[in-house]
């Protein structure tokens, strides 16, 4: 148990259901309402105790104050720096798209997206792939809620329809959402 500090209670931070309200972490405030809106980002790893996710951290918002208990809401998730940097070599293309989307549930999210392929394509092929990418994002996005679209995230679904797919038009060596922001 954490020491009393004067005037302060501790308060539990708490994960979203879709993460199954896991233990984030606590911290100490004189008046909880201070807590409200504060960022945490925890790895995914911690999560979803799945240690091929080390490179994704998830970004929550406290929303909700229960007691002793904050409770969150998923606020975005972004790839690490490094783990990018080190799949972009010399001879190999890289493809960025950056779109607004909403969910059927009405939530608004910006979805940055990194394709790599296998060599040099020229500007046209760059252009289908990066058409193709997003209209599939829009059209899978757009018929999920915003914790079906977490849950495929987690469980790579929609990287893996995009690979097997966009491979048809020309080989994909990487597709991944390096970040995904909340607006809404």
């Amino acid at each position: 148990m954490a020491k009393k500090l004067k005037g302060k209670g501790w308060y539990t931070i708490v994960a979203p259901k879709i993460f199954g309200e896991k233990i984030l972490g606590e911290t100490p405030a004189g008046d909880p309402n201070t807590l409200l809106n504060r960022k945490i980002e925890v790895s995914l790893i911690n999560l979803i105790n799945d240690p091929s996710k080390y490179y994704l951290k998830f970004r929550f918002r406290v929303n909700k104050i229960d007691g002793n208990r904050l409770l969150t809401e998923f606020d975005g998730l972004e790839c690490l720096r490094d783990y990018i940097s080190r799949m972009i070599r010399h001879g190999v293309k890289r493809i960025d798209t950056v779109q607004d989307l909403v969910t059927k549930d009405k939530k608004k999210i910006r979805v940055k997206t990194l394709i790599l392929t296998s060599r040099r394509a020229k500007k046209e092929i760059e252009v289908a792939i990066r058409k193709f990418v997003k209209d599939k994002l829009k059209k899978q996005i757009e018929s999920m809620t915003l914790d079906e679209f977490i849950e495929s995230v987690t469980n790579d679904s929609i990287k893996k329809s995009i690979m097997n797919e966009g491979s048809k038009i020309y080989p994909l060596n990487v597709f991944e959402m390096r970040k995904v922001e909340r607006l809404s």
